[in-house]
């Protein structure tokens, strides 16, 4: 009966939507006499130009579609993923840095192993992460991703220790900033667009630290080049640290206290839980993150 408002919603016509199906009109006539007796409404009525859905039928599409394509999941066959013979589109959901870190080395086993397969990094709102992967407009989400939706499947990447970012020539190049000086020290904040919070953040202020946020921006590259122009201190994760070290005139100094460990994880919806591609997708990108959040530190040389 699902399939019947679909095609309705497709052809404007009982008769057009029973030729869609392969059934008879009566059928589908059938079929939507009891679709209207169960929502208590008319669903359809007639238009100018056929068939018009109700308001009631407009808030009932998108679940008919979703039922549809979990409809066709679980009637599709078990397929095996030859990524050698595939023809499609990958969408990760990633922060800016994590797409800089990860995507390049994951692209590469693409080229390798999958030619005919695309990767695509999007940024996503964290109230957006659900529906993006309930819906299939991605396939897969990496990151610290904090008030991600529980009922999502999800992995561990990486446990991060997090540091001070400062600028190479400034006043904590070669000394760390103690307690006091972080607390009234100017700081700028990452804010990233797949986090509900910022982590970091709200890490401190149950450790009864309040830091003064002069500047708070969405990137990890922005927030680097303030850093070394304005001398203020940024507190990133060790393994994004030094990434950015290597680019930027920064340097990395040890927190004045204890906040823990930060995790990294990747997350899917469990319609894709065990789709081969996904299994596939999944395997390449938690390779990729492991090598870059265990690279070797980055050996600074004094300030001169």
């Amino acid at each position: 009966m699902i399939a019947t408002l679909q095609a309705i919603l497709d052809t404007g016509s009982v008769s057009k939507a029973a030729l869609a199906l392969g059934v008879s009109q009566p059928a589908i006539s059938q079929n939507l006499r009891k679709l209207r007796e169960h929502f208590g409404d008319e669903l359809f009525v007639r238009g100018g130009s056929g068939l018009q859905p109700t308001p009631r039928m407009l808030e009932l599409q998108p679940v008919v579609q979703r039922l549809l394509r979990d409809w066709e999941m679980l009637s599709r066959p078990p397929e095996d993923f030859d990524p050698k013979r595939a023809s499609m589109e990958f969408v990760v959901c990633m922060s800016e840095f994590a797409e800089f870190a990860v995507l390049p080395p994951v692209a590469a086993e693409f080229a390798r192993h999958a030619p005919q397969c695309r990767i695509r990094g999007v940024r996503a709102h964290h109230s957006r992460l659900l529906v993006m992967l309930e819906q299939g407009e991605a396939d897969l989400a990496v990151g610290s991703l904090v008030g991600a939706v529980p009922s999502l499947r999800q992995q561990r990447l990486a446990d991060h220790q997090v540091v001070c970012m400062v600028s190479a020539q400034g006043r904590w190049a070669t000394t760390a900033p103690g307690l006091q000086d972080y607390v009234d020290g100017r700081h700028i904040i990452v804010q990233r667009a797949s986090d509900s919070m910022d982590p970091i953040s709200e890490r401190l202020r149950h450790a009864g630290i309040q830091r003064n946020a002069a500047i708070t921006v969405s990137s990890d590259f922005v927030a680097a080049q303030a850093v070394a122009e304005t001398d203020a201190i940024c507190t990133v994760t060790r393994a994004a640290g030094r990434k950015l070290a290597a680019l930027f005139p920064v340097r990395l100094q040890p927190l004045p206290f204890d906040a823990g460990v930060f995790t990294a994880r990747m997350i899917w919806h469990e319609r894709s839980q065990r789709d081969a591609s996904n299994i596939w997708l999944r395997k390449l990108v938690e390779a990729a993150y492991h090598a870059w959040a265990k690279a070797p530190e980055i050996v600074q040389s004094p300030k001169s």
